[in-house]
């Protein structure tokens, strides 16, 4: 029985490396415990965290190399593959995960209904699988079988407090996602097969032979719209509905889960569909590709003013990711090694930080009734610690020297100025000083307000694990900025 079943696995698994296949599909694990989170929270919680844990272990060992895998059903072939981009992103998914669960295990039972904590954790994993197939691909077929995965497992979890406003916030993010995939996603990966007969993530610069440069920056065009997680105006509006979703899952969707996934996937399309060298050369003419330096840098400016007008704790911080996401597409379209390199810090630096902010954004919601921007500031003397917080990550975003988002952001504004693309640095810096402007209030009103507002909050407690989860990721932001050279040389091995 043993051999048979053996044989059976060999079939489907002929060409596949077992540490990788066992790392994208370990959360699923997850699925068939989620039953303890109801009544066995603390031997569940343990048991979440080892899976994690077992799971960065097994991504940071894993080999990194251009061999793509293939997992064969016989109807569906799914290829995988670890180069250095998905080895990064896999690494930091597993941390996001880890901490994700750790701050989930208190938020659950405190905001949501005992019947639903079930269904909570079991699509958080269900959305870390997908994320890893995303993370993993080494085609396109494979990369849009996920992304799609992607959307429908991180829905739920948005309407998971079914009332009106929830459901419409679903509703847009299916719309969203799916339609942009119909409508632009896949006539592109038609082009793109038609013309060259190949989908793989293979570095034969497949789209260089087209010799049509309008037909490559149309192909182009369809994958920047058509990949919508990357919210560029008009495909944003989705992220900041979502904002309504339980803190947990939005920090996992502004981390990793959904935005980062998409900045994943213009990447390998740039290094492996197109050609860095290619991609180069289109985005030198303004039709054929440098017209997205402009939509980037208006999609960051418009969304850091709209960050500035509202007084919603949570959607300030989701216009921010907008703003940030922008950064990072246009740093990838510029496509030298020094600009992916620091749109790749970026994505580091800036999914550790943010996910802290709408971690105290949760803590505010949840422990002191806090949600706007201006009852945050009332509160904010009372709870210097967590502002402390805020004012870390916030300039870090922003890119205040030493701090780990400053390495990206340098490293972008340096690329710019080399291939001549001043229009991209002014945006970049104007994005940066609107986003002082909307973090420096709650600074100032925790530690430079001289008549604060004496607050009881004695009765207050914020829970253990919420707190641990913060100190961890604060922790490796600080790790980034001390070994941020190792990172860097490690990275340009394999760039």
């Amino acid at each position: 029985m043993q051999n048979a079943t053996n044989l059976k696995l060999k079939k489907i698994l002929p060409n596949m490396n077992s540490a990788l296949a066992l790392l994208i599909f370990l959360p699923l694990i997850e699925i068939f415990s989620s039953n303890l989170a109801k009544n066995h929270h603390k031997v569940y919680l343990f048991f979440i965290l080892f899976l994690a844990s077992f799971s960065f272990f097994l991504s940071y060992n894993l080999n990194i190399s251009s061999q793509i895998y293939i997992i064969d059903f016989g109807f569906l072939k799914l290829k995988f593959m670890c180069d250095i981009y998905a080895y990064f992103f896999g690494i930091l998914v597993n941390i996001v995960w880890f901490i994700t669960n750790l701050y989930a295990y208190s938020y659950a039972t405190l905001n949501i209904h005992k019947q639903q904590i079930n269904s909570f954790f079991r699509y958080l994993s269900l959305s870390i699988f997908a994320v890893f197939g995303i993370c993993y691909a080494g085609d396109l077929i494979t990369t849009f079988i996920f992304t799609t995965l992607l959307t429908l497992f991180t829905a739920p979890l948005i309407v998971l407090t079914k009332h009106k406003e929830t459901i419409k916030a679903k509703n847009l993010y299916l719309l969203t996602h799916l339609g942009s995939d119909l409508v632009f996603m896949v006539p592109a990966f038609y082009l793109i097969y038609h013309y060259t007969g190949n989908l793989d993530f293979v570095k034969n610069n497949l789209l260089e032979s087209l010799h049509n440069n309008t037909v490559a920056g149309f192909i182009l065009f369809l994958l920047v719209f058509g990949l919508s997680k990357n919210c560029i105006i008009p495909f944003h509006r989705w992220l900041i509905k979502s904002t309504i979703a339980p803190v947990p899952v939005s920090g996992l969707l502004h981390s990793v889960a959904a935005v980062k996934s998409a900045s994943i996937i213009i990447l390998k399309i740039i290094v492996y569909i197109f050609g860095v060298d290619y991609i180069q050369k289109l985005n030198d003419n303004f039709f054929t590709g440098g017209w997205i330096f402009y939509l980037c840098g208006f999609t960051a400016i418009y969304a850091a003013y709209r960050a500035l007008k509202t007084t919603v704790v949570k959607r300030r911080f989701a216009y921010s990711t907008v703003s940030q996401l922008s950064y990072i597409l246009s740093s990838f379209i510029l496509a030298t090694p020094l600009a992916i390199t620091a749109g790749t810090l970026h994505i580091i630096s800036h999914s550790l930080c943010k996910i802290v902010l709408f971690y105290i954004a949760g803590i505010f919601a949840t422990v002191y009734g806090v949600h706007s921007t201006q009852d945050a500031g009332k509160l904010a003397p009372n709870v210097k610690y967590l502002v402390a917080c805020i004012a870390f990550c916030g300039a870090s975003i922003i890119g205040f020297p030493l701090l780990p988002g400053s390495f990206g952001k340098d490293y972008m504004l340096v690329a710019d100025w080399k291939t001549h693309h001043y229009s991209s640095m002014i945006f970049l810096l104007i994005g940066s000083f609107i986003n002082v402007l909307y973090i420096y209030p709650i600074v100032k009103a925790g530690f430079f307000n001289k008549n604060p507002a004496k607050l009881d909050l004695t009765h207050k407690t914020i829970p253990l694990t919420m707190k641990i989860a913060i100190i961890i990721a604060i922790s490796l932001a600080i790790c980034m900025s001390v070994f941020i050279n190792h990172i860097i040389n490690f990275f340009h091995q394999y760039v």
